[in-house]
């Protein structure tokens, strides 16, 4: 008797211990795929997330983050982005309290690694859960466990480090955690009443952190299923009255999240232009579907072997599929065969086997956080964006673990053959992780990895040329280049017409100045900077200081707060002798 109670107590030790190690192992690989991103700055989308929002900075009251969009613009402002991400911007803001007051660009790093540490962690016992393990495995080789082998591979996936390395990808991992964690609780809630209470609170806080974490209650709803159908039972004894309770509360608190969500953005749609998404626009049906299915390839290529990672797939980084001899139609059929081939199996095996499979599950997880992302719900505003495949990847890392204990099941004679691949594929992915850090903690760098992969990015070279344009960091002359490249790959490119304007201002080239500026506000009337830029020009012309009067006007009417285009009116008013407008301008620009 005390033998086998030695030998129990022996026993949950070293299952203690095994479960240590993994934990260890999956926090050991997520450090080391994103430590690099520590000594990343500001920049890109942080800029204007983060530098440029009043929202972080303490300059308004932290209940403003609720009246606020993500990029500090009020939510019901026709100019606003509707993202409304509260509890992310809250986040921010704590790092500048715990910082004195700066903005501590490592700390912000710290805690987006940190951050994805933990999820890593979750995919462990996420994983666990959807393999609904319930007998100890018959191995104690850590890499014969499925859920280990799945959370390693998510915890290194090079995907992440948009996620990662920039810092508005923190509201994507904030709603992960949340996502993960509701999907672990769920069935262990007990009670009805505490069941909607956890799942209303979690789910409604993860999109306060993401509007996109509303699909986790798509994914409960397949996971409710998962759970209850059985082989022993008919679908009818599945289908019973707790399950249509259930996920018609699933469906209930889906819906009152939406509507609150509405209400707060006064049931208003932000507003994307082509460049943003060129294929939404696009007139023709099919090139509208041909082109969004090549999409759809695409992420599903950057699941499968991420190499090439971009910051920005807007504007001409995918061309659109117009021509019907265009040859990737071809892999936008091989893509299809591919999803009929897994779905005749999936629907095979629920009528043969009368069961939900863990494929069901890595499948839901892959394409349900994705339907934000794909255009079919609504226009977004992006081609490809690597941070909204976070969760997504999550059924893929799923897949890839299943797979892999499947054919070390099958083929245990070369088991040892698997085991070595997959050790390989992790060393890539880890290396590449680093890889892909390593070019997001420097601007010229990211800007210039982008060339590689979208060369055709009018926007990848506008923002190569505003960082050349700093003299510590490049030449007017090789600013001046990018800006002109960019203008030929989009020729209504209103942003880099302004900013090459500035530069052959700077150069004396007033003429030229004034031609692009005169188009850039043509092509965007309401463009302040625009107008100012035009103003200063015309101003160096003493004959036409009644125009540029008016150009300054046109700015401030598009821009209320724009304190320098008012110091510089009321300079203009100082050289035309009109002391008192002198007088108006000066005291506004004071204001502020």
């Amino acid at each position: 008797m005390v033998c086998s109670r030695e030998i129990g107590t022996m026993g949950t030790v070293l299952q203690t211990n095994a479960i240590s190690k993994k934990y260890i192992t999956i926090a050991c690989c997520a450090w080391a795929s994103h430590f690099m991103s520590l000594w990343g700055g500001f920049f890109f989308d942080d800029s204007e997330a983060i530098v440029h929002n009043q929202d972080i900075q303490s300059r308004r009251p932290w209940q403003s983050a609720f009246a606020n969009d993500f990029w500090g613009t009020s939510i019901t402002h026709p100019s606003s982005h509707k993202s409304y991400r509260p509890l992310t911007v809250l986040s921010y803001r704590l790092n500048v309290f715990f910082s004195g007051g700066r903005l501590d660009a490592f700390q912000f790093h710290t805690v987006n690694v940190v951050l994805h540490g933990i999820l890593s962690l979750m995919a462990l016992p996420l994983f666990e859960c959807l393999l609904k393990r319930k007998k100890p495995r018959k191995t104690l080789h850590i890499l014969d466990d499925p859920a280990f082998t799945g959370a390693l591979l998510f915890a290194s996936h090079p995907v992440h480090t948009e996620a990662v390395a920039s810092l508005v990808g923190r509201a994507d991992l904030l709603a992960a955690i949340l996502f993960f964690g509701l999907i672990i609780l769920y069935k262990n809630v007990s009670g009805l009443l505490g069941w909607f209470v956890s799942v209303s609170l979690i789910s409604g806080t993860a999109v306060l952190c993401k509007e996109t974490a509303i699909t986790v209650l798509g994914v409960c709803i397949i996971y409710e299923v998962y759970l209850r159908k059985k082989p022993s039972k008919f679908w009818s004894e599945t289908f019973e009255k707790t399950f249509l309770m259930r996920v018609g509360l699933l469906v209930l608190i889906g819906f009152i999240i939406m509507i609150l969500r509405l209400k707060v953005m006064n049931f208003e749609g932000p507003t994307f232009s082509p460049t943003d998404n060129p294929a939404s626009f696009h007139e023709r049906l099919t090139v509208r579907v041909l082109s969004y299915n090549y999409i759809y390839c695409l992420n599903a290529l950057l699941l499968v072997w991420p190499q090439w990672l971009c910051f920005d797939w807007s504007m001409g980084c995918v061309p659109l599929i117009q021509q019907r001899s265009d040859l990737r139609i071809f892999a936008v059929l091989a893509f299809w065969l591919i999803v009929i081939a897994v779905s005749y199996r999936l629907v095979k095996d629920l009528i043969t086997k009368d069961k939900v499979d863990v494929y069901v599950m890595a499948l839901s997880l892959m394409l349900i956080p994705f339907l934000p992302s794909s255009n079919l719900l609504l226009r977004v505003g992006f081609v490809i964006a690597e941070r909204t495949l976070l969760v997504p990847s999550t059924g893929y890392c799923l897949l890839v673990a299943v797979g892999l204990e499947k054919l070390k099941s099958r083929f245990g004679s070369v088991k040892n053959l698997f085991t070595a691949m997959y050790i390989l594929l992790l060393v890539t992915f880890v290396a590449r992780s680093i890889q892909r850090n390593y070019e997001w903690i420097n601007e010229v760098r990211l800007f210039k990895s982008a060339l590689e992969v979208c060369p055709l990015n009018a926007k990848v070279h506008y923002n190569i040329g505003k960082v050349l344009s700093n003299p510590t960091r490049g030449s007017l002359r090789d600013a001046e280049r990018s800006y002109r490249h960019a203008l030929e790959l989009y020729p209504r490119y209103e942003q880099a017409m302004n900013n090459l304007a500035n530069i052959l201002r700077e150069k004396g080239q007033l003429e030229e100045a004034e031609y692009w500026l005169q188009l850039a506000v043509a092509v965007r009337p309401n463009f302040a900077a625009g107008w100012m830029n035009l103003a200063i020009v015309l101003g160096s012309q003493e004959e036409r200081w009644g125009e540029a009067v008016r150009a300054y006007k046109n700015a401030l009417a598009h821009r209320k707060e724009y304190p320098d285009a008012q110091y510089n009116l009321g300079n203009l008013y100082l050289d035309m002798g009109d002391h008192l407008a002198f007088g108006s301008g000066a005291s506004f620009s004071r204001r502020y």
